[in-house]
């Protein structure tokens, strides 16, 4: 239906006002119209770039991960994860110096910055019960995940291991991601 056949019908027939009604009717048919595209902009499932940084930034969640990245440095023969002497341009390490990160932060992936928004959200509305560790847990990682109380201050969540990248294993391991009560461990197998 157009705006035009809106008109009282005192003016239905005067070409002035419905000259004038669809001269604003185009002229708002755009607005309006980018109007109801804005709640799919904060969707968190469909937000990317700049539109996924306002949500993030809505909850205290930043795109740059401190940290993250492991810094490959020069080492001797058998030590793990070190780099020949060459130049660090042609593939070397470079040379540690006292009190140089062993980290370099980086900015994440529109996925990998999603999951961390849903457990910073997860987080802010937790209530630390086995069901809500549970809820999260599924929501999260699938619903084959699961958490089990183990009546010694510590809880033992079970994640399939083909729901996880390289980047859901640093959070498991480095990250606090999951609502907990204080006090209370998590211990995470991967299966």
């Amino acid at each position: 239906m157009a705006y035009s056949d809106l008109l009282i019908w005192q003016y239905q027939n005067k070409p002035k006002a419905l000259a004038t009604i669809q001269l604003l009717e185009v002229a708002f048919a755009g607005p309006f119209q980018l109007l109801s595209t804005l709640p799919d902009v904060l969707n968190i499932e469909t937000a990317t770039g700049k539109n996924l940084d306002v949500i993030g930034r809505h909850i205290g969640q930043f795109r740059v991960l401190n940290g993250y990245a492991l810094r490959k440095f020069f080492g001797f023969k058998d030590s793990p994860l070190a780099l020949s002497f060459s130049r660090q341009r042609q593939g070397g390490g470079e040379w540690y110096r006292r009190r140089d990160p062993l980290a370099d932060s980086v900015r994440l992936s529109d996925e990998d910055y999603r999951f961390l928004i849903k457990c910073r959200i997860l987080k802010n509305y937790q209530t630390g019960t086995l069901p809500n560790i549970i809820e999260a847990a599924r929501f999260l990682f699938g619903e084959n995940s699961n958490a089990e109380d183990n009546y010694d201050m510590t809880v033992s969540i079970y994640i399939s291991a083909n729901t996880l990248n390289a980047f859901k294993r640093y959070a498991i391991e480095h990250l606090d991601i999951l609502p907990r009560q204080a006090g209370v461990n998590f211990h995470y197998v991967i299966g």
